[in-house]
């Protein structure tokens, strides 16, 4: 039995990304934690009720650190704010996540935590957290590709190449033209039913201006330290236990801004795991993660 911590920089973000992993796992006997990092605001309460029912759709413990989200800190300015590089400005909330993280996890754990796909800078702050816990505690550490930002295209391979890092030619992992990208993830962004309330103007313009947001965040090459060294691992997961469906529905504050219902996002995600690898039966499709070899201190 391992003790595995799956860190989620928000509510939602864990069963978005990976909930057939954690199933995975509980099922092979591991003593699994789903911790959420950034809890705050008027819906801190609800949001967090959503990750003890998921959690317990899941059968796994549940932890909450309930620090500021991104609008609640001063560092972040405005709704752009939230897609930006990870710098000077964020090291004071890193070392409190860090700090935090140390209350709950020990040496001979196991650590999942996002990739960082999307430039949301809560997402890249718990990123750079773990892998500092990792390298100070000596524990093995993977990336989860972060569900629902890795649904648009070349986000995952922008993401690693802002890495610095060699990695093989996979599905998800081709660049395109810097007008390209961006108008990739403009159209990922603009169909999402959170934008449908705009109207269709405004809808393609905030679409824009975000993905060029995203566009330059994502630009930022590693920062000094460790340089990651990065090994992909494919794993074939259940996608249709009914756990599954169960934790996504939990998460009524949220699914509804991606999705029309907690189904078509399920068929989404699951529609995602299945490009990553050979052909599945429909019962099964594929989450991959980043495993770090290059945090090892011996």
């Amino acid at each position: 039995m391992q003790r595995i911590f799956y860190l989620g920089p928000h509510p939602d973000d864990i069963v978005f990304s990976c909930a057939g992993s954690v199933l995975s796992d509980v099922e092979s006997g591991h003593e699994v934690t789903l911790l959420s990092v950034f809890v705050s605001g008027e819906q801190a309460a609800t949001r967090r009720a959503e990750d003890e029912q998921a959690a317990c759709a899941l059968g796994c413990k549940y932890l909450s650190l309930d620090l500021f989200e991104a609008p609640d800190r001063p560092e972040i300015s405005g709704s752009l704010g939230l897609f930006m590089p990870f710098g000077p400005p964020h090291l004071g909330i890193t070392s409190e996540v860090v700090t935090r993280l140390r209350w709950h996890i020990g040496e001979g754990a196991r650590l999942y935590a996002p990739l960082a796909v999307g430039a949301h800078i809560d997402h890249r702050i718990v990123h750079e957290a773990a892998r500092s816990l990792s390298f100070a505690l000596g524990l093995p550490i993977a990336y989860f590709e972060d569900l629902p930002y890795s649904l648009a295209h070349f986000a995952v391979a922008r993401r690693l190449a802002a890495l610095e890092t060699p990695v093989p030619k996979l599905p998800g992992t081709e660049r395109a033209s810097r007008s390209q990208e961006i108008a990739a993830y403009r159209d990922y962004l603009r169909v999402l039913p959170v934008m449908r309330r705009w109207p269709i103007f405004l809808r393609a313009l905030g679409s824009h201006i975000a993905a060029r947001a995203v566009y330059a965040a994502d630009s930022q090459g590693q920062r000094p330290g460790p340089q990651p060294k990065l090994t992909p691992s494919l794993r074939t997961v259940s996608a249709s236990h009914p756990a599954r469906l169960a934790a996504l529905r939990a998460y009524q504050s949220q699914w509804p801004l991606f999705a029309d219902s907690p189904e078509a996002l399920l068929e989404r995600l699951v529609g995602y795991g299945r490009t990553l690898g050979d052909p599945l039966p429909d019962t099964q499709t594929y989450e991959r993660t980043w495993h770090d070899h290059g945090l090892r201190t011996g």
